[in-house]
């Protein structure tokens, strides 16, 4: 018999169920859309002011002004950036460097009432900044940064104040690398030079022995020798041979060490021009975005949306009290048939 019954239940469709029902899953429906509703009104209402970035391809002053070189799309100041790069700015500007300015600027503690000797105080403000700043990508490529805020005003001056960090943060980060290596290349330079000083005193030295430039001495040496011995000129075959000497001795040094001199005058100008161009980036900054669009504070709020709020609210209300009721029934029969059982 439990099982004819378990049978019968089954065979009640749920649109069936649900029309049997339909007073109580109305009035439960309107109660929670009524409480949602109200809800709703208390809910202080945030607007969103958004500003729109693309990021550049690169940021260097001295490779873009100082480029000799064909075109390249890497050192063109007009190119955007690619998905790197764009990944890149997005890190900058969810980086805790700029929501502790946003914090001190705008007083951000007080704005929020996280009162001094709050719990996790810090911790929370941090977590509520995420959730009411959005850096995002637009489906071009370019780069959202929104603030939601009570204040929209404030919500659009905080929009806009991200922006100006991006440009400090961003320069601060290059610029500590760009100053790294110019002290790094100026020691350079400082040692390649006395190298090179070095090399300048040994050349000097030799010089003294008589070999300034080995090959276009060695050339004419031969000529004069070849002629001596022609002409059976003995005494000047003997002077050239000792010249020859001389030559075969210092030559081989005078040529290694002028050779080192060069590939170090070589790499002294390559750091020179190294360092020049970390002093233009170190003196010179550009912006490091392009501006689209500045936020503006917004005339429109963007939260709560009433109507959502309502409609969830409401469709989950009805599907939990289905549910309820499906239960309840359930429960009415199941002790039912499990007595006529027993009775059989």
């Amino acid at each position: 018999m439990a099982a004819a019954n378990d049978q019968q239940f089954n065979s009640f469709s749920l649109v069936q169920f649900m029309w049997k029902k339909r007073k109580t899953l109305i009035l439960v429906c309107i109660v929670v859309a009524v409480v949602s509703l109200i809800a709703s009104f208390l809910i202080k209402p945030k607007f969103k002011s958004t500003a729109v970035i693309y990021a550049p391809r690169t940021n260097s002053t001295a490779k873009i002004l100082l480029n000799d070189e064909t075109y390249n799309e890497r050192l063109d100041m007009k190119a955007y950036a690619d998905d790197e790069e764009t990944e890149q700015m997005m890190e900058i500007l969810n980086s805790r460097e700029i929501k502790d300015v946003l914090i001190e600027k705008f007083d951000l503690y007080t704005h929020y009432d996280f009162k001094e000797g709050m719990s996790y105080r810090q911790s929370k403000m941090y977590k509520y900044l995420k959730s009411n700043i959005i850096i995002d990508r637009t489906q071009y490529g370019a780069i959202s940064v929104s603030v939601l805020d009570v204040d929209p005003q404030l919500a659009a001056e905080m929009a806009n104040e991200i922006l100006v960090q991006l440009d400090s943060v961003k320069n601060r980060i290059e610029n500590e690398r760009t100053i790294a290596a110019y002290h790094l290349l100026k020691r350079q330079m400082e040692v390649v030079d006395a190298e090179v000083n070095r090399l300048d005193d040994s050349i000097q030295v030799l010089m003294e022995q008589g070999v300034y430039d080995f090959n276009a001495q060695a050339n004419r040496i031969m000529q004069q020798y070849a002629i001596a011995v022609a002409q059976g000129n003995t005494a000047g075959q003997k002077r050239l041979e000792e010249e020859l000497v001389k030559m075969s001795t210092w030559g081989p040094k005078s040529i290694t060490l002028r050779e080192e001199q060069s590939s170090l005058r070589n790499y002294y100008s390559l750091c020179k021009r190294k360092m020049m161009n970390a002093i233009v980036d170190m003196d010179t900054e550009i912006p490091t975005k392009f501006v689209i669009e500045k936020a503006i504070p917004s005339d429109k709020k963007a939260y709560p949306k009433k109507s959502l709020i309502v409609i969830v609210s409401t469709v989950s209300a009805f599907i939990l009290a289905v549910l309820v009721l499906l239960t309840i029934e359930r429960i009415k029969t199941t002790p039912s048939a499990f007595v006529k059982s027993k009775e059989e």
